[in-house]
């Protein structure tokens, strides 16, 4: 169906829902960032691929909303339509609540599909539409009736997490959920995300590509939980893992009528408002209602030291990995006739297929950026098999990739330089090239040696990543980290390290990216990601205090490093991460990769 057509019959929906403008967000009843096929609404209307960004329509006009990250994709993707971009966090461009003020008259209607935004979506929405006399109303799904091959919400595999990787039983984590939920004075919690409830049950799915999450609903009372799935989707071992940790299995489909039966007489219900639909809150007008950060999040981002240890082992076989991809890409670019049957695809699939070979690995952690040059500029590049770029020499190549592992999550991003060069002649080919490199290195030192007090939030600290590019009049459009599950989402709050992150303070046992970056458009893109874990500092007079230890094991390109420009602390710092990737990798490599190794992660001195 032809884009102009979908929004002719969305235009249809509208008039019959009695609604003025149509609001379409990247979002499904779990709120989850990545969302089944079946929810992918927005991406339908526009054509548009990335994990955020939110379509609205008017009688007359049409908008995407996205940020910096996204902004070459979308308007790839909105080439041809009559779908305006809108580039958020950019001077003179209205976010689109103040955009539907301007455009709609008082008395006008504004619909959205209630199970798909939040509490707090609604709420500020509801605020800013209401200065002009617009409403904000709830619709039934649009899309119902005009996807015609609307791809059915998936059933797929639920299994059990290993308890040798678990490493708490599920009834006492869900004891410890209880016993945070009676704290808040609720007697009821309903947990909707699908991470969360992957954790507190300790099972895994298949639902949604790179996420090992299942399609769930779960409530917790003071006296049993009850979980809302499908039975017929349950294994024999899943039932009576359930069954043992005291939790009963209902039909997801009766989770609404279920929810708009609870009496006060249960006691409160504690909702998320940033992780629970506005559909759930509308459900239940009879109980009280008492709103806080469901306990779970901050349970599941503070890893244990056994999850940890886990980590650390799924780090050394993912490091073995990146060493045996990033030797053979340099194989590769020194013999003529061999590299140049080489594109970005199919780099992409080499390294996808290095993972694969390991028995812990369940799938990639997230679909996989292999840019080359200008692509590797795109900050969310999603590399196509019919516009995949030849492997170039010489070049620049990004590469942004990660796996979920029984025993953890990674995510990783290396750029390296393609071909065999002098710096001299590396600095002829991309002028720039070793100088922002090495920019965005003392960036992520300077984040990974960070001393900070106990209750220093994630905003706080973004700015240290960005000094070194300051000074020399470079920045990046995205944030600086974002937290890690364990075997679980590749992205996971509530840490964040970025100048729009929340104020919730880090804390002993999460895991963050560390990621700045710098690009180019045309010509490169730069991003060094390593994944850290907060861990307790010293105390002083000033109180406790935190710090990171790194938990990635893969050398930075040294023909990138422009050593001049690094202090002798940050000489120190490489040197030291590169002998701690030698001595933890050596053991599972062949004599030809550690020879790699050995010559990748020599001292710069």
């Amino acid at each position: 169906m032809k884009r102009d057509e979908i929004l002719t019959r969305l235009r249809y929906q509208m008039k019959m829902q009695k609604v003025d403008a149509l609001v379409i967000p990247s979002s499904d009843p779990h709120q989850g960032e990545y969302i089944p096929a079946h929810y992918q609404c927005r991406q339908f209307v526009s054509g548009f691929h990335g994990s955020a960004g939110t379509v609205v329509i008017t009688a007359e006009d049409a908008g995407l909303w996205t940020d910096g990250r996204y902004f070459a994709e979308a308007e790839e993707a909105l080439r041809g339509t009559t779908i305006a971009l809108y580039r958020l966090h950019t001077s003179g461009t209205p976010d689109y609540p103040e955009w539907l003020t301007t455009v709609l008259p008082p008395g006008s209607a504004v619909g959205v599909d209630p199970r798909v935004v939040t509490i707090a979506w609604e709420a500020a929405v509801r605020k800013t539409l209401e200065t002009c006399d617009i409403r904000l109303v709830p619709i039934q799904d649009p899309f119902a009736d005009i996807w015609e091959d609307r791809p059915p919400v998936p059933t797929g595999t639920i299994t059990v997490h290993p308890a040798k990787y678990a490493t708490e039983e599920t009834v006492f984590r869900l004891q410890r959920l209880r016993h945070s939920m009676m704290n808040t004075g609720a007697g009821i919690h309903l947990v909707s995300t699908l991470d969360d409830i992957a954790w507190a049950l300790n099972l895994r799915g298949t639902d949604i590509p790179f996420n090992p999450v299942f399609l769930a609903y779960m409530v917790v009372e003071r006296a049993r939980v009850r979980v809302y799935i499908d039975d017929e989707r349950l294994s024999n071992e899943v039932m009576e893992h359930l069954k043992k940790a005291g939790v009963r299995v209902y039909p997801y489909r009766m989770a609404f009528p279920d929810l708009a039966e609870l009496e006060s007489c249960d006691g409160p219900i504690l909702l998320d408002r940033e992780r629970t639909s506005w559909a759930v809150a509308r459900s239940n007008k009879k109980i009280a209602v008492i709103y806080g950060m469901q306990p779970s999040t901050a349970m599941k981002a503070r890893k244990t030291e056994a999850e940890l240890a886990h980590i650390r082992t799924a780090m050394v076989r993912d490091g073995h990995v990146m060493v045996r991809f990033l030797s053979w890409i340099d194989e590769l670019t020194a013999d003529p006739e061999r590299w140049k049957h080489y594109n970005e695809m199919s780099l992409a699939r080499e390294l996808n297929s290095l993972r694969a070979e390991d028995p812990h690995c369940v799938s990639e952690s997230f679909e996989t950026i292999s840019g080359i040059n200008g692509n590797g500029a795109i900050i969310h590049y999603r590399v196509q098999e019919k516009s995949a770029a030849p492997l170039t020499r010489p070049g620049v190549y990004l590469v942004d990739s990660g796996g979920q592992y029984l025993d953890g999550t990674t995510d990783i991003t290396r750029t390296v330089y393609l071909g065999h060069d002098s710096h001299e002649e590396i600095d002829r080919q991309f002028p720039h090239l070793r100088e922002d490199y090495t920019a965005v290195l003392q960036g992520h030192i300077a984040l990974a040696c960070l001393i900070m007090p106990v209750g220093t939030s994630g905003r706080d600290i973004d700015v240290v990543a960005r000094q070194h590019l300051w000074r020399r009049l470079r920045n990046y459009p995205h944030g600086t980290g974002h937290g890690v599950g364990y075997h679980l989402n590749v992205h996971e709050g509530p840490q964040r390290i970025s100048q729009a992150g929340t104020e919730y303070p880090l804390d002993v046992g999460m895991v963050v990216s560390n990621e700045p970056g710098v690009y180019r458009p045309e010509l490169y893109g730069i991003r060094l990601e390593n994944l850290l874990t907060v861990v307790a500092d010293k105390t002083g007079d000033f109180g406790p205090f935190l710090s990171f230890n790194t938990l990635t094991l893969c050398p930075f390109d040294r023909r990138l490093i422009k050593v001049s420009m690094l202090t002798a602390e940050e000489r120190k710092w490489v040197d030291s991460y590169h002998q701690d990737v030698r001595d933890e990798l050596s053991g599972g490599l062949s004599t030809r990769e550690i020879s790699w190794l050995v010559a990748a992660t020599a001292p710069l001195t």
